[in-house]
């Protein structure tokens, strides 16, 4: 357990300059300085000195003959021809549902829709059609030029439209002609 209420530990008397150097000459009179001694340097002469060379034995060479081997003749039969039958399938029936559509007409119709995939009742939309086009030009070469606009305002002359309400793709058009 630490006291924070003491302070840190007291590492002694502060010596003066004087008091400092006094122990100083103190040591250097107990404890004298060694001498260096100084190696002087050696020079070897090449020509004195001979090679050395290590002579090793060579180890002693033996020789081994395998022993004769005896001649065995082995006749082997050839195996019987192997027969590869392929391998039967089992028939798998793929069973895909058939959604048939209903006839789109002048009504609307429920059915699914093939670009949202939502069962849906249809939008219908009457445009002009093919049969608009051959009344009116009918009527207009037979001289009944006022009456030729009927088949404009007439919904039984035109094509339907039929659209998904969801994401309002065409999905079929009955044509009349």
């Amino acid at each position: 357990m630490e006291r924070k209420d003491l302070p840190p530990p007291y590492p002694g008397p502060v010596l003066s300059y004087s008091e400092f150097h006094a122990v100083e000459q103190t040591q250097m009179a107990a404890f004298p300085p060694q001498p260096v001694l100084q190696a002087a340097p050696m020079f070897i002469d090449p020509v004195v000195q001979q090679p050395v060379s290590i002579v090793q034995q060579a180890p002693p060479t033996t020789i081994i003959q395998p022993a004769p081997q005896p001649t065995v003749t082995v006749i082997q039969q050839a195996p019987p021809p192997a027969i590869i039958q392929p391998a039967v399938q089992p028939a798998v029936a793929v069973v895909s549902p058939v959604v048939i559509q209903p006839r789109l007409r002048e009504i609307p119709g429920q059915l699914k829709c093939t670009y949202c995939q939502r069962d849906i009742v249809t939008v219908t939309r009457f445009i002009n059609g093919a049969l608009v086009w051959t009344i009116f030009g009918g009527l207009c070469i037979t001289g009944i030029w006022p009456f030729c606009l009927i088949p404009f305002c007439v919904n039984a002359c035109k094509d339907v439209e039929h659209s998904c309400p969801h994401c309002h793709n065409i999905i079929s058009i009955y044509r009349r002609m």
